[in-house]
């Protein structure tokens, strides 16, 4: 749960006792009445102040350690973006170069470099570290908008006027020696970099230093929301090393600026001087499909419990039915990509390849089910993809989780299919910090089935909840359920 020092608007300053309203930037959770008493505190506070410090290993390189024993819901971080900005990989988002938000419904746009907005008169238009700095150089070269660019623009703006934030976006990773000719990062560049030809006319220097900021996007860029669209880069919260079992969650806010603030809190207990870390891939993918996206994006293979784990905490999420019906086929060694898989009862193996190659092509044939998906494809899909696959595969929980928003409470599969998601769910998320919406629905769906606790399942659900940002699916999945409860 969000700790009250995160949530609440005043508290009483520590040095004389009165209602207190300045809060503390960095763990926002002591209030202060003026600024002349948080810096007479500030001897005291230091020391509770701080959650994190860096630590420095060979293989990890920088990250954070928890500079004190932190109990769930304690504030570890909060803090604005170094640059922040549409998505370098999304070709078709239409945002406003003012406040970030979707405008692909409004027709409108910049006075003067003719960039599109959300309205006229955006806020952010008119800031001097906000629009204002690349106004004036998107007005001169007059390209063609396209918003997939702007957050390489503003990181070249900040290169070229030698800012500080640039300096400290240079201590983080880029792995530019690894994105070189005859990879998919090499050729974004150079696409990037034809567009931008006319600021690379202006400046030829500006040339040699797109593949870092390229590089610095695609490792460390989190997408935000709010504002919904946008990516961020972040000073600290980028030392967050990765584990498939996270022990913090973050969140969102514009700030009074515009800026999407990010604030990370403790999910659970977390000892002094254990690391921090956030999770870079999706929850529900199988062990294979993590450590690829992995090492694909960020240039490293996890090697955490979860994925050297062959049934992945019990969640089976890539584990496979053997043809002698008695046992499962499970990798021998789920950290070698290309382990042999082995059955837990008979002498078969196969090959990470065959594996390979066949949850692809089920895959295939469920994201092709899912586009005019029935109770009765679903159904018949589900059937099929059983004789192949563990029940909790990761494409069958995909297939599951679709069914039951389909199928009638009184279909006794309803509920055991809710039953098998939430299983599946609390092995890999057991405090709701990356499932939480797709979870809710589960509760919700379970909620309606006979003979279940209602109210515990939609409360439950509403829990999970009230960490979605404003306005989100998440948010308006909230607001249902506590009309359902009578909120």
């Amino acid at each position: 749960m969000e700790t009250a020092g995160e949530t609440a608007t005043h508290g009483v300053c520590p040095v004389c006792g009165k209602d207190a309203t300045l809060k503390c930037g960095n763990c926002r959770r002591e209030f202060y009445c003026d600024k002349s008493h948080q810096s007479r505190d500030w001897p005291r506070h230091k020391s509770l102040c701080c959650a994190w410090e860096i630590g420095q290993d060979p293989q990890l390189g920088r990250h954070l350690l928890a500079a004190r024993d932190l109990a769930p819901g304690d504030v570890i971080l909060s803090e604005v973006p170094l640059a922040w900005g549409p998505s370098i990989h999304a070709r078709d988002q239409r945002l406003c170069v003012g406040c970030g938000k979707q405008c692909a419904e409004i027709d409108a746009r910049c006075g003067k470099c003719r960039w599109p907005v959300c309205r006229l008169d955006c806020e952010g238009l008119t800031d001097k570290k906000r629009h204002q700095p690349e106004c004036a150089l998107l007005a001169h070269i007059r390209i063609i908008p396209r918003c997939d660019v702007l957050l390489v623009i503003r990181m070249l703006i900040l290169w070229r006027t030698k800012s500080k934030r640039w300096t400290s976006l240079t201590n983080l990773q880029s792995h530019e020696d690894s994105r070189g000719p005859g990879t998919e990062a090499y050729e974004e560049v150079m696409s990037i970099s034809q567009y931008l030809e006319p600021i690379v006319a202006m400046v030829p220097c500006c040339k040699s230093v797109l593949p870092k900021i390229c590089g610095l996007i695609d490792v460390n860029a989190l997408e935000t929301m709010p504002p919904e669209g946008s990516v961020a880069i972040y000073e600290n919260m980028s030392l967050l090393e990765h584990s498939c079992m996270a022990n913090t969650r973050h969140s969102f806010r514009l700030d009074d600026k515009g800026r999407p603030r990010i604030t990370v809190n403790a999910i659970t207990f977390i000892k002094k001087g254990e690391h921090l870390s956030t999770m870079y891939t999706h929850a529900l993918w199988s062990t294979r499909a993590r450590r690829e996206h992995l090492l694909a994006t960020k240039y490293f293979s996890c090697r955490c419990e979860r994925c050297a784990d062959p049934t992945e905490l019990g969640a089976h999420l890539g584990s496979l039915q053997c043809p002698c019906k008695n046992g499962l086929m499970l990798a021998d060694d789920p950290l070698n990509p290309d382990t042999e898989w082995s059955c837990t009862a008979c002498p078969g193996t196969v090959t990470s390849a065959e594996v390979a190659q066949l949850s692809d092509k089920l895959e295939e044939e469920v994201t092709g089910v899912m586009r005019k998906a029935t109770a009765h494809t679903l159904s018949d899909l589900l059937s099929r993809l059983t004789v192949l696959l563990h029940p909790g595969h990761q494409h069958c929980v995909s297939v599951s989780h679709s069914l039951i928003q389909l199928l009638s409470p009184s279909d006794p599969r309803k509920s055991d299919l809710c039953k098998r998601i939430m299983d599946t769910v609390t092995r890999l998320d057991p405090h709701g910090a990356r499932l939480a919406l797709y979870t809710a629905v589960t509760l919700r769906e379970l909620a309606i089935c006979p003979g279940e606790d209602r109210l515990a399942h939609l409360s439950r659900a509403a829990s999970l909840l009230q960490w979605e940002p404003p306005n989100s699916p998440g948010e308006k999945l909230l607001r249902l359920i506590k009309l359902q409860l009578g909120h």
